[in-house]
């Protein structure tokens, strides 16, 4: 890390873990504020071997976020946690958020799909509003994380294995059939979330397709159909991504599925026990 601080020093230390996709599908589109978003239907899975550790000073000069960062301050997803939290607090609440440190040792990968920034974000909410007391609920929280990051109320959920839907702010609980684990392939590329989408929208998108995915109805389905399917299956942004990025069709094997929009893709370690 490139400056003198470390965990050791922070008074709470906290875990933001990773999550991966089983599934997306695109089902819609909506519009809010004149801007466009795609509706999905999709299967998060928190990952328990990768995280992000968070440490965080509440003693500090200013409110300062430390980390290695491939972002400007105010693209980062805590800061901007921090400036949605802002209304929910008291002065005395304000001044000692403006005094807390946020060191992050960063293990997710960077425009993976595997919703590192958005677990930040959802971690700095979980903390801050245990430390200073705010006693806001989960529903609340819920709301100040879907104004961040569509991944963000997955995270705050707590829940292990969920059916996510609209824009990410619909959370399911889905019961394991069996609990399996997998292991992250990195490519070592970040992919634009955004341009992803847009490459979607502009070459794939289509409402008879939109009309047979919802026909298929993925969100019922086991763990163990969905791991008998292949990549482009289960993946509506499979497509579009290797457009973009044709070099990540080397990667492509049986059995190995992409997480998000991202570059990053898993396969199961244990593909008999994930199955029903």
């Amino acid at each position: 890390m490139p400056f003198n601080t470390s965990l050791n020093t922070c008074s709470v230390v906290a875990k933001a873990y990773a999550k991966v996709n089983l599934f997306l599908k695109i089902v819609g589109k909506t519009q809010i504020n004149n801007t466009f978003y795609h509706l999905l239907q999709s299967r998060f899975m928190r990952v328990s071997t990768l995280f992000d550790t968070l440490g965080f000073n509440f003693n500090a000069k200013s409110f300062e976020i430390l980390g290695n960062f491939d972002c400007s301050l105010e693209q980062n997803t805590i800061y901007k946690a921090f400036q949605e939290l802002l209304p929910y607090l008291n002065a005395a609440q304000k001044e000692c958020l403006n005094h807390t440190q946020i060191i992050v040792e960063k293990q997710i990968p960077s425009g993976g799909g595997l919703g590192g920034g958005s677990s930040n974000a959802a971690c700095f909410l979980q903390v801050i509003n245990k430390e200073f007391d705010l006693r806001l609920s989960k529903q609340e929280l819920r709301e100040i994380g879907a104004s961040i990051g569509s991944d963000v109320p997955f995270f705050l959920s707590g829940l292990e294995l969920a059916n996510v839907e609209g824009r990410g702010e619909i959370i399911s609980p889905y019961e394991l059939e069996s609990k399996f684990e997998v292991e992250i392939i990195n490519p070592n590329l970040h992919c634009s979330t955004k341009e992803v989408f847009q490459r979607y929208a502009k070459e794939f998108y289509s409402a008879n397709a939109i009309s047979q995915i919802k026909a298929e109805s993925w969100l019922t389905k086991s763990n163990a159909e969905i791991l008998n399917n292949d990549a482009f299956s289960n993946n509506d942004l499979l497509k579009p991504l290797l457009r973009m990025y044709p070099k990540l069709e080397s990667y492509l094997q049986k059995d190995v599925f992409l997480s998000g929009s991202g570059s990053c893709f898993w396969t199961c370690k244990n593909k008999s026990s994930g199955e029903a």
